[in-house]
């Protein structure tokens, strides 16, 4: 049996960014059935075969389709979704273009989760990015009128008093015309304010750094 919620994006709120940013509704959450649907939008839902092991609900595969056609399949990645261990993904965002972005948090057991963001453009192609897990409560951070998240996407580990660290940047995402874009420059002066010299965008376990939270 298949729990089905619809997600439909109404055009009048897509004004709003929060309204084309929003969650997946939390009322698929009994966990005894088989298969998860969601409607994003009237063109696009999301098909969550449940997976199960060690006390754990994830899905696996999972199916993207844009109307008809389906699109994306995974078979080796577990995802969480709303209302059984995920709480503020997957999410849709809807650019001014018409395209859209579709977040999706991947179960990256035993380290921490990361999103899988899926950029899907209204011919029907998709293009796949890994971005961290963010705590979505956009805020402008650098004061540009833009609001950004931000997270890392690797539990680094620290050291001794806690005060030392293997570089792991914190990557500061824009949401430029309602989708999320890498901030180079936020993300360069975040950094240097941490660990006081920019030292690129991926964890580095041979730089052991003094850091500033």
């Amino acid at each position: 049996m298949k729990i089905i919620v619809r997600i439909i994006v109404f055009s009048s709120l897509l004004l709003e960014f929060f309204c084309s940013a929003s969650p997946a509704d939390d009322s698929n959450n009994v966990l005894d059935k088989k298969d998860t649907v969601i409607y994003f939008s009237s063109h696009i839902r999301l098909i969550g075969h449940r997976s199960e092991g060690s006390g754990w609900t994830s899905f696996k595969p999972i199916e993207i389709f844009l109307d008809k056609n389906q699109i994306y399949r995974d078979t080796i990645n577990e995802y969480w979704l709303t209302g059984y261990t995920s709480k503020q993904y997957p999410r849709l965002l809807n650019c001014l273009n018409g395209n859209v972005q579709l977040l999706i948090e991947v179960d990256e057991r035993p380290f921490i989760n990361d999103l899988q963001l899926f950029s899907i453009f209204k011919e029907g192609q998709i293009k796949m990015e890994k971005v961290p897990i963010f705590d979505w409560d956009p805020k402008d951070i650098n004061h540009d009128g833009k609001l950004d998240v931000m997270g890392v996407l690797i539990d680094g580990e620290t050291i001794a008093q806690g005060d030392t660290a293997f570089y792991n940047p914190t990557l500061v995402y824009e949401l430029s015309t309602r989708c999320l874009k890498l901030d180079s420059s936020a993300t360069i002066k975040m950094n240097e304010e941490i660990w006081g010299k920019f030292h690129g965008y991926h964890y580095n376990d041979s730089l052991l750094l003094h850091y500033n939270r």
